[in-house]
Formats: structure tokens, C-alpha cells, sequence
């Protein structure tokens, strides 16, 4: 049983849609960078919608649009075997998320759970949206939406219809909710979450480059030869992998395909990101800390032209590229309570910082307004 309510949103203006957002999408980074999220809107200030509600969260892209229930989780009345993780945290990033939790009222971002798709609140869904407009936000220009939900009558179908969603499945947020449940404890904690249905999600790969490598060829060739079919890549194209059991290699500027051998069966039902974990860049380039070994680098799919970049300006490095996990494939880990490697998934929806930010009481300027040069 998953236990939602409602929450109030912050409505940040223009002024912090400018700076977080604007120079973003034009690819520069404003001149307040070392500032936090509560740090602008203690300067700009920030209202809030006081009245509590839950939200359908929709954005609209050239994937088509993907929507998803906007609410807190009520981590006191919900079992905590309902919310299913895939990702080992940090201890230390943990404690300071606790201290955060204890000292802060907002929460900047929600975190991103799945679930699996339910008609019923697919139908829930669909009413909301058809019955009423979004709210005017500076977001919408970026196609995100907020559709307010404030009827108690329907607040409630949506707290019952989650009453029967037996788990969910936590996406993005492993620290965040780490550190909400370990101050449960001792005080009822709730936590921003976005609900998205499963079938809605988009799943992309992170690819991986490990710098400063001294593997010879032939000893690195012997190694994934245990496990791997090595073919070259016609015309030394960089090269995404298109199918499961399948890595592009990329070693001293020569691309290769690496097939999983069919003699390792028992390894063909893991994880891309689980087997390249532990048997190759574990067992053969020594990265058995991949959260604390700074020569492994992590690059979403989206950033491919920046993963290739690197690897041409370090002559040193070894890549990796992979195939996305499924939707069915992702939860099938958390069901088992099998721990992916950091960086396993991207997933989408992603949410802007700023966006979707929630607080019980509004926030008042406390300084001058950011100069925007």
C-alpha cells in the first residue's frame, strides 16, 4: 500500500525561471553558479499555493508526452518494503541530506517513482488534465505543465487508488529517500514523489569511460576474450550497442563490438551495466569502488558527443558503450532487491530544478534581486 497526500507548491517567478533555466538551454552557466536552489529563492523570494492539492505533472517533447501524479508519500503509513531501490547509497551524502531535512522546509525537486501501469489511474489522469487547463508557468515554454488538483473528492480517488498499488519503484532520489527514512525513526517524515506509470517512462544508457589506463592490448583482448565474441567495427565508427549482451569497446581509437559468449548462459540473464561491472572493470581494470574511483566517468546517452570528445583527448582511456535496460527489465532488479551499479539507468521524465518545489510555508525575499549580465 502506498500512502499519498497533498502538498504546496512553491511558484517560482520569472526572475528565478531566468536564471536557473534560460542560460541553461543557451548552454552557459549563470554568474551566481555557487549559489543553491534555497539561496536564490531566499533572494528573489517565492509564493506559495497555500491551499494543499496534488498535481499532474505533464511535459510534452519529441517522444511524445509523458504525464505523471505530483504528491507527497507518507513514509509513516506506507511499509517500507512497498518502495523497491536498485542503488546502494553513500553514508556521508546520506547524513548531510539528513542535516538538510532537519534545517530546510523545501524540498527542490521531488523524487522519481515508478510504478506499474494502472488503467484506473491512467483513467484518473486523463480526467484532470480533460477538465481543466494547466497553470501558467514560465516552464510551459519549455513544454512542462502543472494541472492542479484542489476537489477533495477527487484528491481522494487518487489517495485510494494508490492504497492499492502494492510497490513502487524508485527511480531517481536513493539518497534523498535514504535520508528520509533513517529520520522516520524518530519523526513522521513525507517526502515530494513523482509517480510515473512504467509503460511511460524512457530508459536511456550511461555510457563509461575509465582514464588512465596501462592494460596492454593483448592482455586487455585476453581478458574480455573469456567472456566476450570481439569483431571490429567497419570503418572504425563509434558504435552504440543495439540489443542486450552486446558492449561497443573503444581502445586506443579503435572501435569493437563485444558479444557475450553463449558458454556464459548463467551471465546473459544479468544487467549490461552488472556484468561490465564485475567482470571487467572490477575483476580486469581494478574499479571495484565505481561510486569512489575517479577514473571512471559516467556520460548519459544524451551526452554522447561529449562521451566521444573525451575519449579522443585522452589516448589513455578505455570506453564503453551500452544497451538501455527495459522498463520490465528495471523492475525485475528492484523486485529481487538486486543492487544495480551507480549509473545503470537514465531515466525520463526529467524534472527542472525549480519546477516542482514544495514547502509548507511561502519563502520571503531576503536580499536584493541577481543581476542578469
Amino acid at each position: 500500500m502506498i500512502k499519498i497526500s497533498p502538498l504546496k507548491a512553491l511558484r517560482p517567478g520569472k526572475g528565478i525561471f531566468d536564471l536557473m533555466i534560460s542560460d541553461q538551454v543557451n548552454g552557459k552557466g549563470h554568474k551566481n553558479e555557487q549559489l543553491s536552489f534555497e539561496d536564490i529563492i531566499n533572494l528573489f523570494g517565492c509564493a506559495l499555493d497555500d491551499q494543499p492539492a496534488i498535481y499532474i505533472y505533464e511535459v510534452r517533447g519529441d517522444a511524445g508526452v509523458m504525464r505523471g501524479v505530483w504528491a507527497t508519500i507518507d513514509l509513516s503509513e506506507t511499509a517500507a518494503e512497498a518502495i523497491k531501490r536498485h542503488e546502494e547509497t553513500v553514508s556521508s551524502k546520506v547524513e548531510l541530506l539528513k542535516a538538510d531535512r532537519r534545517s530546510k522546509t523545501t524540498e527542490k525537486s521531488p523524487i522519481l517513482l515508478v510504478h506499474k501501469k494502472d488503467k484506473a489511474l491512467d483513467a484518473l489522469i486523463d480526467y484532470v488534465v480533460r477538465t481543466r487547463k494547466p497553470l501558467a508557468t514560465e516552464w510551459s515554454q519549455m513544454g512542462h505543465f502543472l494541472y492542479q488538483v484542489l476537489e477533495e473528492e477527487v484528491i481522494e480517488k487518487f489517495v485510494h487508488q494508490f492504497k492499492a498499488i502494492e510497490a513502487v519503484y524508485l527511480a531517481d532520489g536513493h539518497h534523498r529517500l535514504e535520508a528520509a527514512c533513517s529520520l522516520q525513526k524518530n519523526i513522521p517524515q513525507q517526502i515530494s514523489s513523482l509517480f510515473v506509470s512504467a509503460d511511460v517512462i524512457s530508459i536511456a544508457p550511461f555510457h563509461r569511460i575509465v582514464s588512465a589506463t596501462d592494460i596492454s592490448w593483448p592482455i586487455l583482448m585476453e581478458k574480455l576474450g573469456q567472456y566476450y565474441y570481439i569483431s571490429k567495427i567497419p570503418n572504425n565508427k563509434p558504435y552504440k550497442p543495439d540489443q542486450k549482451n552486446r558492449l561497443g569497446l573503444c581502445f586506443q581509437g579503435e572501435w569493437y563490438q563485444l558479444d557475450l559468449n553463449k558458454a556464459w548462459g548463467s551471465l546473459s540473464v544479468k544487467p549490461d551495466t552488472v556484468i561490465l561491472q564485475e567482470m571487467i572493470l572490477s575483476e580486469v581494470l581494478g574499479i571495484h569502488q565505481p561510486k569512489e574511483d575517479e577514473r571512471l566517468t559516467c556520460f548519459p546517452d544524451c551526452k554522447w558527443p561529449q562521451f566521444l570528445s573525451q575519449l579522443s583527448n585522452d589516448t589513455r582511456a578505455i570506453g564503453f558503450s551500452l544497451f538501455a535496460m527495459t522498463a520490465d527489465a528495471f523492475i525485475a532488479a528492484a523486485e529481487k532487491a538486486e543492487f544495480l551499479p551507480p549509473k545503470s539507468t537514465w531515466i525520463a521524465p526529467k524534472v527542472p530544478q525549480g519546477f516542482m518545489a514544495s514547502s509548507p510555508v511561502a519563502i520571503t525575499a531576503k536580499g536584493e534581486q541577481l543581476r542578469m549580465n
